[in-house]
């Protein structure tokens, strides 16, 4: 097993683990309404129908970047503790604009959405991600190989980021104004979930939040966050439904357009 492997399969078992013991302390004993049965075994699917698709695309984005590294000229030893953190830094940099993109781009929403398309915040909608998203956020990660990171020490940076932007998604944080000014935060990442008009479209950010400060898309927490998006899907429990159904509704206007041209 490489550094990689174990790397992604510590982070996944942590989160994993986080998952199921929030959800059994907030089902059982507070029974504060953070968790509902039927959302929370959509989030379980979509999250199996995930790891299925990211075994094969994994390895295809892995050959990609292999070949970007092989490539370029440039090369960071990583011997040194500053070689890290600037990774983490050119890492969390083009992941904002990824994220940001994946808002913008109707296409890239349409992948997206499935990961905001839940009315309620925790750790099980943290699971949520894209089956086809994939195919295209593998974009965001070549200009950090072609200035000459490993590939694997790419991965174990974006395993350990991946793993803390997961555990933003807890109800259970509230406001820490020591972390909120610089690091995405639960109260961040609230706003970030949130369809209020305030907040649509803000804080980006998965281990800082100064992209957003930089780039004008930070919003503080001030109105208690409306969990979902604008227009909620009709089939909320249905993960294939919310995998596909805006894919769907893009391919629609595309072939009316095509008929009407």
């Amino acid at each position: 097993m490489t550094t990689l492997e174990l790397v992604t399969w510590i982070a996944a078992f942590l989160m994993f683990g986080s998952f199921l013991v929030e959800a059994l302390v907030s089902y059982f004993l507070l029974r504060d309404g953070h968790y509902g049965v039927k959302d929370t075994f959509t989030s379980v699917g979509i999250t199996m129908g995930y790891v299925v698709v990211r075994i094969g695309l994994g390895a295809v984005i892995a050959i990609l970047l292999f070949g970007v590294y092989a490539l370029t000229p440039l090369r960071w030893s990583m011997d040194a503790w500053w070689h890290w953190v600037v990774l983490f830094l050119v890492n969390d940099f083009f992941y904002y604009w990824s994220h940001r993109a994946s808002h913008v781009i109707p296409w890239m929403w349409a992948s997206h959405a499935v990961h905001h398309n839940s009315s309620r915040l925790n750790l099980s909608t943290g699971l949520r991600n894209s089956w086809t998203g994939g195919v295209i956020d593998w974009v965001f990660f070549v200009p950090a190989i072609a200035l000459g990171f490993h590939p694997l020490a790419f991965g174990a940076v974006v395993a350990v980021t991946s793993a803390w932007d997961f555990m933003t998604h807890t109800p259970y944080l509230r406001k820490l104004r020591w972390l909120d000014g610089w690091a995405n935060s639960p109260s961040n990442h609230r706003v970030h979930h949130a369809r209020n008009p305030r907040y649509l479209d803000k804080n980006f950010g998965s281990g800082l939040i100064i992209w957003d400060r930089m780039f004008g898309t930070y919003a503080a927490e001030i109105e208690e966050p409306e969990i979902g998006i604008v227009e909620m899907p009709a089939r909320p429990h249905n993960p294939f439904y919310l995998q596909f159904y805006l894919w769907a509704g893009l391919f629609r206007r595309a072939f009316t357009r095509s008929k009407t041209a």
